[in-house]
């Protein structure tokens, strides 16, 4: 049951990896990367899809545990952060990584993909990883 915790921490961290490296492209490759609208909205929305898989695993087995962040990460040695993940935090971020998926879709099909579309991927990306974290973080066990 520990190792299976360990892989919790990818629960917020695959949108911010995938929004980081269409960060990346997009300053790299300004002009191509903002004529691909269907590759990027993919990749932000697969890695949304992929945290929601990960939490769905964990809802449907029924793990729960803390994960101690000092001792995965060397910068985090001094503070006591811990990532808690119970039944609710689990429904939370499917919830959560639903409608974010649902926000990605539409916006696909709703917003001219000019100029800005990337940009606001991006940003849909780096706003749902920090939602994840600071529900991670949040101690539910005292509502279950």
């Amino acid at each position: 049951m520990g190792n299976s915790l360990n892989i919790s921490i990818l629960i917020p961290l695959l949108p911010m990896v995938a929004a980081l490296f269409v960060f990346v492209l997009l300053a790299s490759f300004n002009r191509t990367i903002n004529r691909l609208t269907k590759p990027v909205s993919a990749i932000i929305a697969l890695s949304l899809l992929s945290s929601c898989f990960i939490s769905s695993f964990y809802y449907l087995n029924k793990i729960e545990g803390d994960l101690v962040l000092s001792d995965l990460l060397k910068f985090f040695e001094e503070t006591n952060l811990v990532m808690h993940l119970n039944l609710v935090t689990e429904k939370i971020i499917i919830f959560f990584s639903l409608i974010m998926i649902f926000l990605i879709g539409l916006s696909f099909y709703k917003l001219p993909r000019k100029k800005g579309y990337v940009s606001l991927m991006i940003g849909l990306g780096l706003i749902s990883s920090s939602v994840m974290i600071s529900i991670m973080l949040i101690d539910f066990s005292s509502v279950t």
